[in-house]
């Protein structure tokens, strides 16, 4: 019995200290969340880390307090600035944090953005250059850690001292892990000096950071794959963040490098065209479109890299002598005809394929061969014709200086003409050449033009009085075959962006049903004397519509669907 008791009160200890040893657990676990190292939550997004989890902060501030505090217009503004500095255009992303810092000076993330922007920039002038050294000497008394050695990264970086600024990085990325700017800036560096496996990583983690919202991580990824000649995964990366981000020149500056790599000469050549339309100031594209079918795909496996024009032209050289020697076998010539056609010679292509259709009118495909010969466009032209070119343009101009402009840039895209509400017929076409359009009807005129596959059709309206009053525009997509998943197309994305740069974030009305199954989608922009409404019917998903007033012509009380009438119009 007495055995019995013991063993009783030995298990009874036992059982004591183990529901003593999980207390005990469970308070060190509730103290360390209370009082250790707090850490920030991530989601599992493509191409970040691999699960959902958390980073440790460090002493990463909060960029995003007092930011719900702001007016809603402004919240607007501030993410369209940020939107415009991510996408290169730091100008104006500038003068938008400067009107609100004027405003509200002490709010962090307007700081951080207007700072980042400033170390983006190249030529700072004098007073950049001020408010630079301002943001620096603030951020760095506020924040000693983390965001000071940041600021002193990227300043040893505009000193051109990469291994100190490489040296900093790392520690700002140490001291504030969950900071996202460090972490991308920190790849960034690691990118330049070809430690790709540790940009890799810190790719992951600064894309998870994001939440997948920024598309400067996925080019930093995209670019990584491609330096490493992994191509597959590089175009992966481009296609997927091309859905999020349509309109990113980098991003779509890459897609045509892969596109060039697999021998699709044109599609590179519409890419890099669509990214001119969109921004003609983007060298990078310029210089792509010129130097087209001359890139190789990067590597380490190969001594020698040839570029695609170089294979053709090996395989032109083994053919030539073989044709010249047997002119009559067809076959080796239409191999010739095609080896001047990978290689972009396209005269040379053409003879190859006139000479077997003269022989054969009945060859195989053969008209088609001399068709696409036709149709492609010339090889770029040599440095020397190039720089005539630009010499006879720049002249041109010259001389034309005061003469009616006959092209759109980017800024008059879109029905955005740069005449006044109210203006004659005899002033507005002092300003646009009357050559390009064509009268439709008494006081109404319209132009059409393509852009790529975009066939644009503006159609100017003069009242009775002949007062310049409204533009009727009609984008439509010859490329567009059938609406995916219900989403907005490519079209419809891609126009909305361009006009909210020219005319700033406009207003989603989201999808409305105005009956007759006509179901519309549509943001507009209005300001004192402007009306302006870009619209899309469901299921159309190759056509876009807008028109733009002088409101003082509108009647008033219009809903969304009283608009179908006038974008119907013309």
């Amino acid at each position: 019995m007495s055995q019995s008791s013991a063993t009783a009160r030995k298990a009874a200890y036992w059982f004591l200290a183990v529901c003593c040893g999980a207390l005990l657990a469970m308070g060190g676990f509730k103290a360390y969340e209370e009082f250790g190292p707090s850490k920030v939550s991530i989601e599992a997004v493509p191409f970040g880390l691999s699960s959902a989890g958390s980073v440790a902060r460090g002493d990463s501030p909060d960029l995003n307090a007092g930011v719900s505090g702001l007016p809603v217009q402004t919240q607007a503004e501030l993410r369209r600035a940020v939107e415009l500095s991510h996408g290169g255009n730091y100008q104006a992303a500038i003068e938008i944090f400067e009107a609100i810092v004027m405003i509200y000076p002490d709010v962090l993330k307007v700081q951080w953005e207007e700072l980042n922007t400033l170390f983006e920039k190249n030529a700072l002038s004098e007073r950049e250059e001020y408010r630079l050294k301002q943001f620096v000497e603030l951020l760095k008394a506020r924040y000693p850690g983390g965001v000071a050695m940041y600021i002193e990264s990227r300043q040893a970086a505009r000193a051109s001292d990469l291994s100190l600024a490489l040296q900093f990085a790392q520690v700002a990325a140490e001291k504030a892990p969950a900071l996202y700017d460090a972490r991308l800036w920190f790849a960034k560096l690691l990118l330049k000096e070809g430690r790709l496996a540790q940009a890799a990583a810190e790719c992951h983690v600064a894309i998870s950071l994001s939440a997948g919202a920024d598309p400067r991580a996925y080019e930093i990824m995209a670019k990584l794959y491609h330096d490493q000649g992994l191509l597959d995964s590089s175009s992966a990366v481009v296609e997927y963040a091309l859905t999020q981000f349509p309109v990113n020149m980098e991003l779509r500056l890459l897609q045509g490098y892969l596109a060039e790599y697999r021998g699709h000469f044109d599609a590179a050549d519409k890419i890099y065209q669509r990214i001119l339309a969109l921004d003609p100031s983007f060298t990078k594209a310029s210089e792509a479109a010129a130097t087209l079918g001359e890139k190789s795909p990067p590597g380490t496996g190969a001594a020698v890299s040839l570029t695609p024009r170089d294979r053709a032209q090996m395989a032109v050289d083994i053919l030539s002598p073989l044709v010249e020697r047997y002119p009559e076998n067809l076959p080796l010539r239409e191999a010739l005809g095609l080896s001047y056609l990978k290689g972009r010679e396209f005269d040379r292509a053409r003879i190859q394929f006139q000479e077997i259709l003269n022989r054969d009118p009945e060859y195989p495909d053969i008209r088609q061969r001399l068709q696409e010969s036709n149709v492609t466009k010339p090889a770029p032209v040599s440095a020397a014709d190039g720089l005539a070119a630009n010499l006879n343009r720049a002249l041109d101009s010259i001389k034309g200086t005061n003469a009616p402009s006959k092209e759109h840039d980017f800024t008059t895209m879109l029905g955005h003409y740069l005449v006044r509400y109210g203006a004659t017929p005899g002033e507005f076409f002092k300003k646009y050449a009357i050559g390009n359009f064509r009268p439709i009807r008494a006081n109404v005129w319209q132009e059409t033009f393509f852009d790529g596959s975009y066939k644009h059709t503006y159609t100017v309206v003069f009242d009775s009085l002949n007062h310049f009053r409204e533009v009727h525009v009609v984008v439509s997509d010859s490329s567009v075959r059938a609406n995916h998943m219900g989403m907005a197309p490519e079209i419809y994305t891609r126009l909305l962006k361009q006009n909210s740069r020219i005319s700033g974030i406009g207003s989603s009305t989201g999808e409305t049903d105005c009956g007759d199954s006509v179901v519309l989608d549509a943001s507009v922009w209005e300001t004192q004397d402007n009306f302006e409404i870009l619209a899309r019917v469901v299921g159309k998903p190759s056509e876009v519509r807008m028109v733009r007033f002088d409101k003082t012509a509108l009647p008033p009380g219009l809903k969304l669907c009283d608009y179908i009438p006038y974008l119907k119009e013309f």
